[in-house]
């Protein structure tokens, strides 16, 4: 029972050293839980807005937590998120709980207020955040604490303008084989007016010669950026066809061409080939096992006498 006690105790100091040093930002994130992870609204006049966020602590100990605003912008084009300080944005965005204890598995609901008036026009992307801040300790404690964040994006429109954007870039390897086509696509956000915002492009799909259009939503792309996604369209296709990836606010239609064999095709013709392969083995081994043709020799068939 000692050697067990110890072997746990082992385990676990190491978790937490590891957890430290590699501060994974899973162990962080499950902390702490907020909802909604995304608010959106689009703001009209200079009404003061109310909003709210739960925020749950599904952990055994009790945490501090303290409240932020912070903006966001698009880092790259798989659209992970860059935070920075904005003093315009922890202005016009109020949180009602600076600070605040949440103890075990216990859940608050935080209320926040944004007033459009203190706000710029047009897109306006901000998060609020809920860090634990660590207990105080004196000079002769010594233990590791971890601190977590996490938050709410807001996603807001002070003014309603112009989803405009454009698609730069269609993919499609030539050889489509599985369950379906599939690409990869870029679309930029192109709205240089005063109240630009983000949205999600109301795309398409559709291969020529085998039916309607299906509709594909895009991710959100913020105002003067780009986002890269997958383009998918699952189906039974075969022949040299072409997919054509279609923006539905302005227009604009992308086709590219590809050798073709997917779905139903697709199993159907792998279930013949391995038949084929089935016969042909079968045909060498029954060749292989066949006995040598016999051959003649010279006194076959003839009687020898004497004998």
């Amino acid at each position: 029972m000692n050697n067990r006690r110890a072997l746990v105790a082992v385990y676990g100091l190491a978790i937490v050293f590891i957890g430290y040093i590699q501060a994974v930002p899973a162990h962080a994130e499950a902390s702490l839980q907020v909802s909604p992870q995304r608010y959106e609204e689009v703001i009209s006049g200079t009404a003061v807005r109310n909003g709210f966020v739960d925020v749950s602590n599904p952990s055994d100990t009790s945490v501090q937590l303290q409240s932020e605003v912070q903006g966001f912008r698009q880092a790259n084009l798989a659209g992970d998120l860059e935070f920075f300080d904005d003093a315009t944005l922890s202005a016009a965005i109020g949180v009602d709980l600076p600070t605040f204890v949440l103890g075990p598995r216990e859940s608050i609901r935080v209320a926040f207020r944004v007033d459009p008036s203190l706000l710029p026009k047009g897109g306006v992307y901000a998060a609020i955040f809920f860090r634990t801040v660590p207990p105080p300790q004196s000079s002769a404690t010594s233990y590791i604490a971890e601190s977590a964040k996490v938050g709410t994006l807001l996603l807001l429109e002070n003014g309603t303008g112009e989803h405009v954007g454009a698609i730069t870039k269609f993919s499609l390897p030539l050889f489509q084989f599985g369950d379906g086509l599939r690409g990869t696509a870029r679309y930029r956000n192109t709205d240089r007016n005063t109240t630009a915002a983000a949205f999600a492009p109301d795309l398409s799909t559709k291969v020529l010669f085998w039916g309607r259009n299906v509709a594909l939503t895009g991710p959100y792309v913020l105002p003067q950026s780009e986002r890269e996604f997958e383009v998918r369209r699952t189906g039974s296709y075969i022949g040299i066809l072409p997919l054509s990836l279609r923006d539905s606010a302005t227009g604009q239609v992308v086709t590219r061409w590809a050798i073709v064999c997917t779905g139903w095709y697709a199993l159907g013709i792998l279930i013949l080939v391995m038949f084929g392969a089935i016969l042909a083995v079968r045909r060498f081994i029954v060749r292989r096992r066949k006995p040598p043709v016999g051959y003649k020799r010279k006194f076959d068939g003839i009687s020898q006498k004497g004998k």
